[in-house]
């Protein structure tokens, strides 16, 4: 399937610098037993996220979801606390598709801008498959309460992992200085705040682009108070 290519929209303050190819770093060789820890672990998310859509999540249960994945309910213990969480982790970003490229344009960029940068990045190359998947999730935590729980778990892991990069990169300290917390925080709203819209929006991934440019302009302009 091809890739959506990113579409720049108009003079929107945060215009990307780098593509997504050029900010992103090598990443490192993993070993055998590595990868198969984590395609047994995909392998799980999928099977609860396809189930899920398919039957609702009250009437899908662990046992039945280690079966289509091809493994015990053990092995399903080992990898997800509940089926919730495997079907959030299935629909949701993994932050280490976009973290070694944040850090990249932090050498770059200020946090704020470079965040903006490589989230519009990373979205904008998303495929239709994939959007079409982030779109399910949002519809079954709207659906299922649950849920929530575990897409607010992945977005807090998020957050502190944009919290660790910002400080090193600036000399803070992620435990006691305000500066990190209030720029990670500034970012995952952002992000959370533009995949609501853009889901109850019905349009593709430009708009959603252009929804996170918008969301990262306010709050580097201080959130000024709209005109009537």
């Amino acid at each position: 399937m091809q890739t959506r290519q990113y579409r720049r929209i108009g003079e929107i303050g945060y215009g990307m610098a780098m593509s997504a190819t050029e900010t992103a770093v090598d990443a490192p060789e993993i070993g055998l037993r590595e990868l198969k820890k984590q395609m047994t672990h995909d392998a799980i998310a999928q099977a609860a996220f396809r189930l899920t859509l398919e039957k609702g999540l009250d009437h899908v249960t662990i046992e039945e979801i280690a079966r289509e994945a091809i493994v015990s309910p053990r092995t399903f213990s080992n990898y997800f606390s509940s089926k919730e969480e495997a079907v959030v982790s299935a629909g949701s970003e993994d932050p280490q598709e976009f973290l070694p490229a944040f850090r990249e344009a932090l050498e770059q960029e200020p946090p704020l801008r470079a965040l903006c940068q490589v989230l519009s990045d990373f979205y904008a190359s998303r495929t239709e498959e994939q959007l079409d998947r982030s779109l399910q999730l949002l519809g079954l935590v709207e659906r299922y309460p649950s849920l929530l729980q575990g897409q607010v778990g992945r977005f807090a892991t998020i957050e502190a992992e944009l919290r660790d990069a910002v400080a090193e990169h600036t000399g803070t300290d992620a435990e006691t200085d305000m500066y990190p917390w209030l720029m990670a925080a500034a970012g995952m709203a952002s992000l959370q705040a533009a995949l609501r819209l853009w889901a109850a929006s019905g349009r593709g991934a430009d708009h959603l682009v252009e929804l996170l440019q918008d969301a990262f302009n306010q709050f580097s302009a201080g959130l000024p108070v709209p005109g009537r």
